[in-house]
């Protein structure tokens, strides 16, 4: 999506700032495509240091990264989604450079427009955790109750993480399918400038790309919806599963003082009992 440029502030600003969201939510999309994370970005990129955190803010849209840092972040992007490498003369980098260059005009131009331009934070907040079915013990709970609580959560973590995969797999199908409308839609544009005796067909044909367009944005609404929803239920998961874990080491120190306790009292009986044999021994008439 590309914003137009004129010369009002706040049409400057607002184009900025459209350009900028459009241009993160795409680089979002391909990053949940590949299926990997923000740690694992440094790693895979040598010669530029893409921390979790700037990875973190491209993403989200906080801020417009250098050159540099966008190509090595998206050739990594594209070498996860090919599975081999990526050379630095790929047409897909070049396009994501253009999309850079194309931005650092906008924001140029608002801010000699007068607008004190800074890069927004465009993405929603995370949902809200939903039910997973999980019961947490009661206060009281024995050892075999907190181990059962466990085996349950794990059980819902496992489903939890199948599912996730066949969210991300129908995800790409879908980002791969709004991918190949996009593109449709480009060439029949380009092609309606040229071809202007057909225009009515093509017309009618750019209007249902563009609803195709658009129902297939709105599928993807949804699955980043529960992308959002599977990372906070897991989020709750693990901490239940600690809390659980916490319990039982709990438990098991206060039976170990416990056993210790019964231990030293048996030891004292013992010794209470050798000395009046000791004394019984010594001296008969005393028990008499």
């Amino acid at each position: 999506m590309e914003a137009q440029i004129d010369g009002s502030t706040g049409s400057a600003e607002e184009a900025y700032r459209t350009e900028l969201a459009a241009f993160a939510r795409e680089l979002k999309d391909l990053q949940l495509a590949c299926d990997i994370t923000y740690r694992e970005f440094g790693p895979r990129s040598p010669s530029v240091v893409l921390s979790p955190s700037g990875v973190s803010q491209t993403l989200r849209g906080k801020r417009l990264p250098s050159r540099d840092f966008l190509l090595a972040l998206v050739k990594v992007l594209y070498e996860v989604q090919d599975g081999k490498q990526v050379g630095h003369n790929d047409p897909r980098l070049r396009k994501w450079e253009d999309r850079r260059k194309r931005l650092n005009l906008l924001r140029d131009r608002a801010q000699q427009s007068g607008a004190r331009v800074s890069d927004p934070d465009t993405f929603m907040n995370e949902s809200a955790a939903t039910d997973t079915g999980f019961v947490s013990p009661p206060g009281g709970a024995t050892l075999l109750e907190l181990e059962s609580a466990k085996s349950d959560l794990r059980d819902i973590l496992n489903n939890l993480q199948e599912h996730e995969q066949q969210v991300r797999g129908e995800f790409r199908q879908v980002l791969d399918e709004q991918t190949r409308v996009a593109a449709e839609l480009t060439r029949l544009t380009s092609l309606l400038e040229r071809e202007r005796d057909d225009k009515e067909r093509l017309e009618r044909e750019v209007e249902s790309l563009k609803r195709q367009r658009a129902e297939l944005g709105r599928q993807l609404d949804d699955l980043r919806a529960q992308f959002a929803e599977i990372d906070a239920d897991k989020v709750a998961l693990l901490k239940e599963e600690s809390d659980l874990n916490d319990r039982r080491a709990m438990l098991n120190f206060d039976w170990a003082r416990y056993e210790e306790f019964l231990r030293q009292r048996v030891d004292a009986e013992v010794i209470r009992l050798r000395g009046e044999l000791a004394r019984t021994r010594t001296d008969p008439n005393e028990t008499a």
